[in-house]
């Protein structure tokens, strides 16, 4: 237990270190200037105006660091008057030492990440033992995916940490079912709901949970009346964290309010894109179609062994049950309910996943074979990581072809988020390019920080580029767009870039 507690806190660090190392190498991302300006807005004005699409817990927990630092606040401007929470973000973020206030604020991220890590190896080893505790941290640790989203200010990685922490508790609620356990329980399912919407429908799958633990109970009544006061209890603890995240500024109702304006900045005839298609409304599959092609092959390999392990009948029904619900049910709303737009909604599977296929692990472990196997495929879970550092967000596996391939069958923040920008601008200082013309993933990044050229809007882009030859000059091009032009224009099909710079903007020169 000792030495599995040290290969642990070893692993951890290890994931800590992969963010540190790669956060102050990325430029901001398409939410991040929104959701850290919005959090520090909370701090100093308990005003909730800006960006009521999101909860306030992950952009409170990031902006901590904030109050320490004391970033100019304008709240007499227009933006903060009418609520323009991009604007308003940006204009704080570049009105301050953006690289200083992006660091702390993401170290926080990393640090709550760090937490989902511990939770994972702790549930893991509490089902299957030591070895399945070190390979679900291992893989988190590892994984493209959460590392891709860990250090970013948004509410992807919380909700997901959560999530794991409350089903978790849950969890360990069977044999300690006490008033004391109904409260810790929920308090993190608050911090589930208050950190995303999504994690607002955690309730009913925690409900569904209760009753299915209240029919295998052997007295069903008591089991029937203890599961009820349990959740009265696990309500009113996650009411607390409601209002507590609206700093007791607002009635909890406000939290119910503001869910109904999730995806109302989105617009109806988008047209999504999977698998050099667009269309509008998206698929129900896309969600599974990006697992496939986002996720590991250790992930998917791990995934089928476990699948193969439990078909056989060993399956620890308490546990698993829980774990199996959780990626079921988040898979189902996100794919019924979720804009067809990155792998980031569907991380709270990620370490429930992880923990599932530890349950070979004990097995395996005893053969000689077997622990070749795990090693192995460990082995490809670190070098997935460490191939593609620092640039984690286009990171597509082997069946897809790997970063090259990814805007052929994603696109968003699959591919790019607005992240490269810092190293564009390295790019273009080192290879002493002059005519660039730019098209970064968002209006609102803000390439001249970088000291690179003004950012062109998409439709000033297509408008040079699109079924025409453009004219002579180096073209920065994000690949959420590339992606796109190659469905809209043939053309774009031949033409081959001549440097990708993280893996996101690509570049071409005609």
């Amino acid at each position: 237990m000792r030495h599995s507690s040290i290969l642990a806190i070893c692993l951890i660090l290890a994931f800590c270190l992969q963010a540190v190392l790669a956060l102050p190498r990325l430029s901001a991302t398409s939410d991040e200037a929104v959701h850290l300006a919005s959090g520090y807005s909370y701090w100093e004005t308990r005003d909730f105006r800006m960006n009521p699409e999101h909860p306030p817990l992950a952009k409170l927990i990031a902006a901590l660091p904030l109050l320490v630092i004391h970033p100019k606040l304008n709240t007499s401007s227009a933006v903060w008057k009418a609520a323009s929470e991009y604007e308003f973000g940006f204009d704080f973020m570049y009105t301050n030492d953006a690289d200083r206030l992006l660091f702390w604020s993401r170290i926080m991220m990393i640090a709550l990440a760090a937490t989902g890590a511990a939770i994972s190896f702790l549930w893991a080893r509490d089902l299957f033992g030591p070895v399945a505790g070190l390979l679900a941290l291992g893989l988190y640790a590892f994984s493209p995916n959460l590392l891709a989203h860990s250090m970013l200010i948004t509410t992807d990685v919380p909700v997901a940490v959560f999530t794991v922490l409350t089903l978790y508790l849950f969890w360990r609620q069977h044999t300690n079912p006490s008033s004391s356990s109904s409260i810790v329980t929920g308090l993190a399912l608050g911090a589930a709901m208050t950190s995303k919407y999504s994690g607002g429908l955690l309730p009913l799958l925690i409900t569904a949970l209760a009753l299915l633990r209240m029919f295998v109970d052997p007295n069903r009544k008591q089991g029937l009346l203890r599961e009820i006061r349990n959740l009265v209890i696990m309500g009113a603890a996650a009411l607390f964290v409601i209002e507590g995240s609206y700093l007791f500024a607002e009635s909890p109702l406000t939290y119910f309010a503001n869910a109904s304006t999730v995806n109302t900045n989105h617009t109806s005839s988008y047209e999504y894109y999977l698998l050099g298609q667009l269309k509008p409304g998206g698929w129900w599959y896309y969600f599974l179609v990006a697992f496939i092609f986002k996720a590991t092959l250790t992930t998917l390999i791990l995934t089928v062994l476990a699948a193969v392990r439990a078909f056989s009948g060993l399956i620890n029904y308490s546990g698993e049950t829980i774990l199996l619900a959780g990626i079921g049910f988040y898979v189902v709303v996100m794919s019924a309910g979720a804009n067809d737009l990155g792998i980031r909604y569907l991380l709270p599977i990620f370490p429930l996943l992880f923990i599932w296929t530890s349950r070979i692990a004990p097995d395996y472990w005893t053969h000689r074979i077997g622990r070749a196997a795990i090693v192995m495929l460990f082995a490809w879970q670190v070098w997935a990581a460490l191939s593609i550092f620092p640039n984690y967000i286009p990171y597509f596996n082997e069946l897809a072809g790997g970063p090259a391939r990814g805007p052929d069958i994603l696109d968003d923040s699959n591919v790019d988020w607005g992240q490269g920008l810092k190293q564009a601008a390295a790019y273009v200082r080192k290879n002493g390019i002059q005519n660039v013309a730019l098209c970064s993933f968002s209006p609102f990044d803000n390439p001249q920080h970088y000291g690179l050229p003004p950012n062109l809007l998409p439709p000033q882009m297509m408008e040079r580029v699109l079924y025409k030859s453009p004219a002579p000059g180096t073209y920065i091009i994000s690949s959420h767009y590339v992606a796109r032009m190659k469905t809209l224009d043939p053309a774009w099909r031949s033409y081959r870039p001549v440097e990708r710079i993280g893996e996101s903007l690509w570049v071409y020169r005609f």
